[in-house]
């Protein structure tokens, strides 16, 4: 008996001692990493910090955390972030945000308010990033530019499939926007589902040291589909584009849209689009509609060049750059 009892208090005090040694190199490796942003010109600070969770947990607690890259601009607060791990699996992260947060890139601020915001995070050999899986029971972004979107349900993966190809699938039960601009006696005040999936090329691979910069760019977007439906509206999108070093698109995305007269009469109700424009719209579409058999339903290319996007025939002026910050 003697015996096994001093077994036991070996076997836990050698736990204990790679608990603290373990403890150590995590703050060190911390530290080592606060400090290297600076060194970068970077401002990379918090109000607080503490690691708990003897004997089996590392778990890391910032409160008043701010990270800023002056060379991209970007600016990320944090009132509090959780980095949650298992002292024998550090290659698996949970991350649990607080239910305050923003994001300064591109000129931009955005408010971020939360419920149950968390990621789960593998990396695999040299430190490279093979799946991130985050969820949201309640997401609301807000713009400094006067946008402001609320998601419910949210559910988001990001995994590495070969070489630099990553597949991202996104899914909302529910997507409101205040002010919507597709408001109308005839139409709801919020969308009921939203998702995406698709699989997008970089130019490489993601670690967890390219998160901090410079960040891989898409170079391929391959768009199986992305559907939202918005009352009786749906809409689908796929397709295949690729995107230049300057962010320019380049390819084709067919669109398919029913009951798209209901959305497009209350964007002109609502002063969004001028009355002209907008019974041009319907004409032209509505021909294009009739033409494919169902006078309900539109069923067009999506069509991307030289930094320009058009609806079939239709310009609709410029496209938008992707370009991570």
């Amino acid at each position: 008996m003697k015996q096994l009892i001093a077994a036991i208090l070996v076997a836990a005090l050698g736990w204990a001692g790679y608990w603290g040694w373990q403890a150590h190199s995590l703050n060190s490796a911390t530290e080592a990493w606060f400090d290297a942003r600076r060194a970068d010109g970077w401002e990379a600070s918090h109000d607080s910090y503490a690691l708990r969770g003897f004997p089996s947990r590392l778990d890391q607690t910032f409160a008043g955390l701010t990270l800023a890259d002056p060379e991209t601009g970007m600016v990320w607060q944090a009132a509090l972030v959780e980095i949650l791990r298992l002292s024998y699996k550090p290659n698996h992260l949970i991350l649990a945000f607080g239910d305050n947060q923003s994001l300064t890139a591109s000129g931009q601020t955005w408010d971020i308010g939360s419920d149950g915001l968390r990621a789960s995070v593998v990396t695999g050999a040299a430190d490279a990033l093979v799946r991130v899986n985050a969820e949201a029971e309640v997401l609301n972004i807000a713009s400094s530019r006067g946008k402001a979107v609320a998601l419910a349900g949210l559910t988001a993966a990001f995994l590495k499939q070969d070489g630099s190809e990553y597949r991202l699938a996104v899914q909302a039960t529910g997507l409101a926007t205040e002010g919507a601009p597709v408001s109308g006696a005839a139409l709801p005040d919020s969308f009921n589902g939203l998702r995406a999936d698709m699989v997008i090329g970089f130019d490489r691979s993601w670690t967890t040291g390219t998160v901090t910069g410079p960040r891989p760019q898409p170079r391929h977007i391959a768009l199986r589909l992305a559907e939202y439906r918005y009352g009786e509206l749906q809409l689908k999108l796929a397709g295949d584009l690729t995107v230049d070093s300057r962010g320019l698109l380049d390819g084709s995305l067919t669109l398919k849209a029913e009951n798209w007269r209901e959305i497009l009469r209350a964007a002109v109700e609502q002063g969004y689009l001028p009355q002209g424009l907008g019974d041009a719209l319907e004409q032209g579409l509505g021909l294009a509609a009739q033409l494919n058999g169902n006078p309900r339903t539109l069923d067009l290319p999506l069509n991307f060049a030289g930094g320009r996007v058009s609806l079939g025939p239709i310009p609709l002026g410029m496209a938008p750059r992707i370009i991570l910050p």
